[in-house]
């Protein structure tokens, strides 16, 4: 058993506030607005708001120069949990003084605007796209809304990408939560393939995949996963939004999973694939392909490299083997923002996507980015051939020669017992 790592630390609090302060001053804004979304919302959860307050999800936290943000919460619940967490003597970043109820955009904007900001130039994290769910931004419409109304004349900038350079290098403390999130994703990993036997439900294996990462004091909000003897979709179980029993394994099946594995709001993400018994030889073959690519990609993953350089190398054993991809090969995590699609064929490449009239393949966004060491990426090369598809692989962080890999048993083709 690994022991849990320490709270964050005042030194990564201060850390991280003076991230904020230097996004402001090198973009010349007079106050920073920092938009979560809701607790629970997940996968790929949009919340930079925890990232500065180390609090509770949810929430809007405001920067003005050097004084201490301001915490608009969405109710007087996340109050309540401020004063146990005090009573407890829990370490807390954020005073009760600089934390109010009403996360909206006209109380924000009428206390920016009492501090004399209206005509000033107000940085926004939240308003960028955000893949791979938030393509319009994760602010609300109306949170824009009462922005504006109580500052028309502000000039609002949004600056997620200035964020994302800067919080994209991991700190010591933050690689400690992330290692930690990556022990238990192996332990989740471990437990699918354990559970994995004819007769077994899919609902069994979600059931014992996050019943192994709560035992660990980890977080998970979903599993993606699906089984079969042949496999093409991608997403949640279809039982889990569609009024249906679970499939029941049988041999021969293949179970594709993705795992996500949370610690301190550090994520790490794991494509767990079992084969039950024996299964088709072309599943066989995808996964060498996968493999190929995740240790293309790990060569890759290097400082002084491009995101680019990274997507190009892991998409060169798909393209070389004529097969086709479902997801992403590559994106980035904690926090998010480039993807790595690649060029290789989509789903379009099935008969049965001839009938859908509007099928368009997702682009690689952030092609540019620099690699710098302390980055932390999810690895998830796939590739299908017919309707047999296999995906494997786990999170990485950037190295000066290399990727450093933090879990192993989803990196390759797993067998179940028996």
């Amino acid at each position: 058993m690994f022991a849990q790592p320490a709270p964050l630390s005042l030194a990564e609090r201060d850390r991280r506030w003076n991230l904020a302060r230097d996004i402001m001053r090198t973009e010349d804004l007079r106050a920073l607005i920092v938009y979560g979304d809701r607790e629970a919302a997940a996968p790929a959860g949009f919340s930079p708001d925890s990232y500065f307050s180390n609090d509770r999800p949810g929430s809007i936290v405001c920067f003005i120069g050097d004084e201490k943000p301001r915490v608009y919460t969405f109710a007087s619940l996340m109050i309540a949990d401020h004063i146990q967490a005090a009573l407890r003597g829990d370490l807390q970043w954020i005073s009760p003084e600089h934390l109010y109820v009403g996360k909206s955009g006209r109380d924000v904007g009428a206390w920016l605007a009492q501090r004399g900001l209206d005509g000033g130039r107000i940085g926004i994290i939240g308003l960028e796209p955000y893949p791979p769910f938030y393509f319009d931004g994760a602010m609300p419409a109306r949170t824009m809304q009462g922005l504006e109304q109580a500052l028309p004349k502000a000039e609002f900038q949004p600056v997620y990408k200035a964020f994302f350079k800067r919080a994209s290098v991991k700190s010591e403390e933050e690689l400690g939560l992330i290692r930690y999130a990556a022990r238990i994703g192996e332990a989740m990993s471990e437990t699918l393939r354990a559970t994995a036997k004819p007769g077994v439900s899919e609902a069994d294996l979600v059931a014992a995949v996050v019943a192994a990462c709560f035992s660990m004091g980890g977080y998970t909000a979903e599993i993606l996963l699906g089984s079969g003897p042949e496999y093409v979709g991608w997403g949640p179980p279809a039982w889990q939004y569609r009024s249906q029993s679970p499939r029941t394994l049988r041999e021969g099946d293949i179970v594709l999973s993705e795992i996500f594995a949370l610690y301190g709001l550090m994520e790490t993400q794991h494509q767990a694939a079992v084969a039950v018994g024996e299964v088709h030889p072309n599943i066989l073959r995808a996964a060498d392909v996968a493999r190929a690519s995740y240790e293309a990609g790990m060569m890759a993953l290097r400082a002084g490299n491009t995101f680019g350089d990274l997507v190009d190398a892991m998409e060169a054993p798909l393209l070389a083997s004529g097969g086709w991809h479902v997801h992403p090969l590559v994106h980035s995590i904690n926090p998010y923002g480039p993807v790595g699609f690649g060029t290789a064929p989509g789903i379009e490449s099935l008969p049965e996507a001839a009938r859908y009239p509007q099928l368009r393949p997702l682009p690689t966004v952030g092609r540019e980015l620099p690699l710098q060491t302390g980055m932390c990426f999810a690895f998830e090369p796939n590739c299908g051939f017919g309707r047999h598809l296999a995906n494997i692989g786990g999170t990485v962080i950037v190295g000066e020669q290399g990727g450093i890999a933090l879990n192993e048993n989803s990196t390759r083709l797993m067998r179940a017992d028996g």
